[in-house]
């Protein structure tokens, strides 16, 4: 594509960038004399005549978009070249970093930077919601920082109209699943409350340096997006304020329902929280009144008059606390019961004892029956209760959380001081008491081999965390939590650690030839390596307990945690027979240049004694170099260098 020109018109200069659908080349629109980016559909996708379709209307849509912070659509057109259609959008060229770029060079943002970006980023998905375009794939790859700190939002081309907006599986690929919303990690429908989620996942990485979830495998990451807890920024950021938190949190909710309604209330919360409405942790104004934040919902959506008595984010949908009803001061009935039950006894006194318990036993059929709180007490006083007082009971079971005794009321049909006749009826609800199961061994299980193995015994499965394993092969299950044979209640959920395989991370080895074992064993240390197997053989060019020669040569990359066996020197004989062999052995050197033809050859050396032979030295060098090595033998000894198999110089001792 490089030096293409395409519609008489854009010249390609050069690949600045590859994505999902294809890849951006910077170029020169000759008509207007201006630069330009340039992205071209990927080849493979030219068959697809719905991906095609979709395509164009897509870019259409994103064309129909103007705002300072969203990267502008010049023109959409198809080019053949050769025999092949080729592609492209025409956009505004942004001469800064992305902001994933960013975060890589400077590390986490400062709190203050980081809100100034969620607020550009939200100006500009407010522009594109408000024509019911879904961006469905924001993440800090897709938003670019210019040189004078402007945010451009880009890649409006894969979204598509919100009406129709279903997102599957299949084509997740097209974003990053690092920043998927729950319902996207699900293949749900989703809304603008999806890019909200998203946005949120980007103010975490410019807070912290890095996404709140991570693994090689993207099942693994979706699954944690979905049943995860997401952590605030402030646990890996401390400098991040509690109201940023709260802002966070808001974004970034399970439930689409509990997630800010629109953007518009998060460019609200924010700004108050740069313009100092909201302080530290105290959530105070500068006047040190205690700012008490109304539920977002009450909020006028889109509305800018509306008034706000004060700032900052809160969760929709919050359950309210159950108010439990106060006793009643009076009752009618029980007060007209007592004043016929005290006439009953002055009755009777003139009348006779007898009288006196007929009319009792009669005044107790039609008696009225107060009703007591009977709500967090055991099932047997609802039932003691009902019995005294000649009520009939009816009980209701319902799974309750953990930590309630089983048989504990947890509501009542009648509420305390309303009354009762006798003969009536109530009923209670109570915690049923959880069927427990047997956790099932899931170690070394892929997630879809635990997901279904754990339903099959009525269990969830929650991915903690991936790390690497040396012995677990990578997306498999390296722990759980229980254990197996350990019991459950029925819907509980198993947390297990996933491997992401070896750890490939190389290491440089160290030049050892020459230092002592201990040093060896120091040096390798140091590179995150280990002292493998240790050898001795005669050698004279080096002192007596030195290292002679190594595994991997000095300078080379192998895998940490690697090991590197060695051979070190050694004399023969005793110190007798070491005086007499030194009057006979001779010293001499074999010297050779390695042709200068750029290629890695590999050098021997061996002496020849009695018939046999024996390597005194083995390595790999570049051509163009000059090596040269100290050999000992004693008279009719010989001595080779050989270079790749071939002898190319010999000695005789």
């Amino acid at each position: 594509m490089q030096g293409m020109i395409l519609a008489d018109r854009y010249e390609c200069l050069k690949r600045i960038g590859s994505g999902g659908m294809g890849d951006v080349y910077k170029a020169h629109d000759r008509r207007l004399d201006r630069i330009v980016a340039i992205k071209v559909l990927k080849s493979e996708y030219n068959e697809d005549e719905n991906f095609i379709r979709k395509f164009r209307r897509e870019s259409l849509a994103a064309a129909s978009i103007s705002h300072p912070n969203i990267v502008s659509i010049y023109d959409v057109g198809m080019e053949t070249v050769g025999d092949e259609d080729v592609y492209y959008i025409v956009m505004e060229y942004i001469d800064g970093k992305t902001l994933k770029e960013l975060i890589k060079e400077e590390g986490m943002l400062s709190q203050n930077q980081a809100l100034n970006y969620l607020i550009q980023i939200a100006e500009a998905l407010k522009i594109a919601h408000n024509k019911n375009i879904i961006h469905r794939d924001i993440k800090s790859q897709n938003i670019m920082v210019t040189r004078d700190n402007r945010v451009k939002v880009t890649d409006f081309g894969i979204a598509r109209m919100a009406g129709n907006a279903t997102v599957t599986v299949t084509n997740a690929v097209m974003g990053s699943v690092h920043y998927f919303s729950p319902e996207q990690a699900r293949g749900q429908k989703v809304d603008a409350r999806s890019d909200i989620y998203s946005m949120g996942i980007v103010l975490f990485e410019m807070l912290t340096g890095d996404v709140p979830f991570d693994s090689e495998n993207p099942i693994t990451v979706a699954l944690m997006h979905v049943q995860n807890d997401i952590p605030m920024p402030s646990e890996r950021n401390p400098r991040v304020s509690p109201e940023v938190d709260r802002v966070f949190k808001h974004m970034t909710e399970k439930k689409p329902s509990d997630r800010y309604a629109n953007v518009s209330l998060i460019i609200e919360d924010v700004k108050a929280i740069l313009l100092g409405k909201v302080y530290g942790d105290r959530g105070q104004t500068a006047t040190g009144t205690t700012v008490v934040i109304p539920p977002s919902a009450n909020r006028v959506q889109n509305d800018a008059t509306a008034p706000r008595d004060t700032v900052g984010p809160t969760k929709r949908n919050t359950r309210p606390i159950p108010v439990k009803k106060s006793k009643k001061k009076s009752n009618p009935l029980a007060t007209i019961g007592g004043v016929l039950l005290a006439l009953l006894l002055l009755f009777g006194l003139a009348f006779g004892g007898s009288k006196i318990k007929d009319m009792l036993i009669s005044n107790q059929k039609d008696a009225a029956v107060e009703m007591i709180d009977l709500i967090g007490k055991d099932v047997s006083e609802a039932k003691d209760f009902a019995a005294s007082n000649d009520l009939n009971l009816e009980i209701d079971e319902k799974e309750s959380d953990e930590g309630i005794k089983p048989g504990t009321i947890l509501s009542q049909s009648v509420d305390e001081g309303e009354v009762l006749k006798r003969g009536d009826q109530f009923s209670v609800v109570i915690a049923k008491e959880t069927e427990k199961v047997k956790v099932p061994d899931l170690e070394n299980m892929t997630i879809s081999e635990a997901q279904s193995t754990l339903k099959t015994a009525g269990l969830n499965l929650v991915v903690d965390k991936t790390e690497y394993s040396d012995s677990v092969p990578a997306d498999r299950i390296i722990s759980q939590k229980p254990k197996s044979e350990e019991e459950l209640p029925k819907g509980d959920s198993v947390h297990v650690v996933m491997s992401k395989g070896q750890d490939d991370k190389t290491t440089i080895v160290p030049n050892l030839k020459g230092v002592s074992i201990d040093k060896a064993r120091a040096l390798l240390k140091e590179q995150g390596l280990k002292l493998g197997n240790v050898e001795e053989r005669e050698d004279i060019s080096v002192g007596p307990g030195e290292v002679v020669w190594q595994q991997y040569n000095s300078g080379n990359q192998i895998k940490q945690g690697s090991t590197v066996d060695i051979i070190v020197s050694k004399r023969a004989g005793s110190n007798e027979s070491e005086g007499e062999n030194e009057m006979q052995v001779s010293h001499k050197n074999i010297s050779h240049r390695i042709p200068d033809d750029g290629e890695t050859h590999e050098i021997e050396v061996v002496v020849e004694s009695g018939g046999s032979e024996r390597v005194v030295n083995h390595e790999e060098v570049m051509g163009g170099s000059s090596v040269s090595y100290p050999v000992q033998g004693s008279p009719g000894d010989k001595a080779y260098m050989r270079v790749d198999g071939n002898v190319v110089k010999s000695v005789n001792f």
